[in-house]
């Protein structure tokens, strides 16, 4: 292989000031007056699950589901 002789090395670019930069990028702090937490959310218990699983190959079988309170 022929050596070239106006290598440098391994190319990076170049780094320059931006002077719109602001610091790093936080999601502002908006107050919402409508949210609230429930302490204690009473839901009726449930009494049935549906699973609806969509696929294009026949043959899949699912032999674990887990379901936990917790």
């Amino acid at each position: 292989m022929k050596q070239n002789p106006s290598y440098k090395g391994k190319w990076h670019a170049p780094l320059i000031d931006n002077p719109s930069y602001k610091g790093i990028w936080k999601p502002q702090d908006i107050p919402n007056p409508e949210y609230f937490e429930l302490d204690k959310p009473d839901f009726d218990p449930i009494a049935a699950i549906g699973i609806e699983i969509w696929t294009m190959h026949d043959g899949i079988v699912y032999g674990n589901i887990l379901f936990a309170d917790d």
